[in-house]
């Protein structure tokens, strides 16, 4: 399984708040319909000061992971709109090979 990772900071509680919801209604709709999608999620760091973010989605393997590569396969893809909403974000896309798991994520209950 093949993680692909990505890093912004919202800037404000109600930044974020959009920007999940925007997740919710777009993106996240976007990738379950590519194959080899297994799952994604948007978390959001504890403690932090501007409401640092982390947007983490699940493949099957690495050419799975790449239905989102518009340029290089490590360059985010980050709307204009949502540019302009977030604080700053990654530039690149970072990701990793599962090489143990449990629970859901290895399939168990």
């Amino acid at each position: 399984m093949i993680i692909r990772w990505w890093r912004a900071v919202a800037g404000s509680q109600e930044v974020l708040q959009q920007y999940a919801e925007h997740l919710e209604r777009t993106t996240f709709v976007e990738m379950a319909e590519l194959p080899g999608h297994l799952g994604a999620s948007l978390a959001v760091k504890v403690k932090g000061e501007d409401q640092e973010l982390v947007v983490m989605s699940l493949w099957s393997d690495l050419a799975s992971a790449g239905h989102f590569e518009k340029g290089a396969f490590d360059d985010a893809v980050v709307k204009p709109s949502t540019q302009k909403l977030l604080k700053s974000f990654d530039l690149k896309v970072e990701y990793f090979e599962t090489v143990v798991a449990t629970g859901k994520l290895a399939g168990g209950g």
